[in-house]
Order: C-alpha cells, then sequence, then structure tokens
C-alpha cells in the first residue's frame, strides 16, 4: 500500500505552499495578489463543487502558474468513511470541474481534513485505501509536513511563526477560506504569508508548485540504500526516534536514538517528526 507524501527533497532548499478548500471570491484573488507580487507559485487543493461556482477564479489561478488539484466535490465527507464507489465519484466529479474551467486534469489530491496517519490500523488501512483508489485516477495523495492551524484563527503572529519554521523540502498547508463571525482566518492568511515569504526567501528557501518539489526528488525515501551490515527499518504509524530505538537496541534513550537520527540526517530534518513509509538505516 501506499503512503501519502508529506516532504520533498530535505536536501534541497525546496518548499511547497499550498492552500486548501477554495476558490472564494473574497479571498482568493487577494491571495493570488500576494504570491504575484513576490513572484510565488503555490499549489491549491480545490473543492470541486466550489470550482463550478467560481470557475473564472480558478482559471486565473492556474493561468498565473499555479497548480491546482483535487480536495474531492462536496469538500467535507472523510473519504476514509465511504465506500469505493463513493470515494471514486468525488475525485472524478472534483476533477471534471477543474478540468471544465482550466482544461487541466489534476495529479495530485488531498482528502477533505487531511486524513493524517491514525493510532488504530483500521484507519490507517481506509485512508490507505483510498490511496490506492485515487491512484487508479492518476491521483498522488499529498499530505503536509508543517500544518499553519490557519482555520482556527489563531492570529497573523502565530502564522508566520509557524510558517517560518519551513525548512527543506517543507509541504505547508493553510487555507483559502473566508472570515466566519467574529474570525479573521482568510484575511489573516493573507497577511502571513505576505511578510514569511521575504523572510523565507532570506533564509535561502524557493517556492515551488507540488509538481516541481517532486520532480526535484531524486531518491524517494521508501527507496534509499542503507550501508552493508545497518538494518532497514520502514517507518510505521505511531512511530518515534525513540521508540525505534528500544525496539532495536533496548534502549530508548537519547544517546541511542540520536544514533538512528545521525545515520539518517539526509532524511531527517526535526528528529521529532518522522514519516511512515520512510526506510530508515539502524547502525548496528
Amino acid at each position: 500500500m501506499s503512503n501519502p507524501i508529506s516532504w520533498g527533497d530535505r536536501n534541497k532548499p525546496q518548499i511547497a505552499l499550498t492552500f486548501d478548500d477554495g476558490p472564494y471570491e473574497e479571498v482568493t484573488p487577494k491571495l493570488l495578489d500576494v504570491l504575484r507580487r513576490h513572484s510565488v507559485k503555490a499549489t491549491f487543493f480545490c473543492i470541486g463543487q466550489r470550482v463550478d461556482r467560481l470557475p473564472e477564479i480558478v482559471k486565473q489561478t492556474y493561468e498565473e502558474g499555479h497548480l491546482i488539484a483535487n480536495h474531492s466535490y462536496d469538500g467535507n465527507l472523510h473519504l476514509r468513511r465511504e465506500d469505493d464507489n463513493k470515494v471514486l465519484k468525488e475525485l472524478r466529479d472534483a476533477n471534471a470541474a477543474i478540468q471544465k474551467a482550466t482544461g487541466y486534469i489534476p495529479k495530485y489530491f488531498r482528502p477533505p481534513f487531511g486524513e493524517p496517519p491514525f493510532e488504530d490500523n483500521q484507519s490507517n488501512d481506509n485512508v490507505s485505501r483510498v490511496t490506492e483508489l485515487a491512484k487508479t485516477l492518476g491521483l498522488v495523495h499529498i499530505h503536509w509536513s508543517l500544518d499553519t492551524n490557519d482555520w482556527r484563527s489563531p492570529g497573523v503572529d502565530s502564522i508566520v511563526k509557524d510558517l517560518m519554521s519551513a525548512q527543506n523540502g517543507s509541504i505547508i498547508l493553510c487555507h483559502d477560506l473566508p472570515r466566519e463571525a467574529n474570525q479573521t482566518r482568510g484575511e489573516d492568511t493573507i497577511k502571513a504569508v505576505d511578510q514569511a515569504i521575504p523572510e523565507l526567501k532570506k533564509r535561502g528557501l524557493s517556492f515551488v508548485t507540488i509538481e516541481e518539489l517532486l520532480s526535484s526528488m531524486t531518491q524517494p525515501p521508501s527507496e534509499r540504500e542503507c550501508p552493508q551490515g545497518s538494518i532497514v527499518y520502514v517507518v510505521q504509524s505511531g512511530d518515534y526516534l525513540s521508540k525505534i530505538a528500544e525496539r532495536f537496541y533496548g534502549d530508548g534513550s537519547e544517546q541511542s536514538w540520536r544514533k538512528i537520527y545521525e545515520a539518517n540526517k539526509d532524511l531527517i530534518g526535526n528528529p521529532e517528526q518522522i514519516e511512515p513509509g520512510w526506510k530508515l538505516c539502524l547502525p548496528q
């Protein structure tokens, strides 16, 4: 079974901004203005029914060089809870709406709510099922490695702080959503992105679409070669370095898990963030 993709190449100074849930006429054009001003391309995971309502905005987004991706047609269903026919219909209908608006057939998708790794195997199996169904339509399941939580309206400073934690290969989750009641989520996201982009560029990071981020990967995390004598371990859902160290070395201390970290620094950036499907080389 395939795992969703959460990172690009950890050795290249590229990051991908992604925006879920649009388009919205009160938000998306302003977001495009900011991206245009900073000469940044992003990826928009669009909801099919919203594309049908606002096709001209999606067309403009596409024509300005941004990548349009599939976020299902309804946008509010947990696809892992739906049967195969419903999942395929959601993805096909969203693809059709995007193709009608832009002439482009999406290659990437992200399910509503992201469907991150779960503690129970049944939920994870159902996420894998959705991933495999999407593959039959030529769609690659994209997750994220950095969540700004902007949909919660935490404020501009909080969103900027999260954006500034980006590192090589980060796939960043933001939202293309309007304000609600007393929340200022859409406005805050636009302001935060506007502030963070030049600062991240100063750190040498370049902004690319998901397609560009993945095309630059020379060696997927699941296909790494390990030195002779190493133990090859594929990360499972719920794993963390100290847990792996305790399992293989009988000791989950920092000294033990750092041995794993040092042997896999080409893959692991933040030792607190490892992804299911990664192949780790465990030194003996």
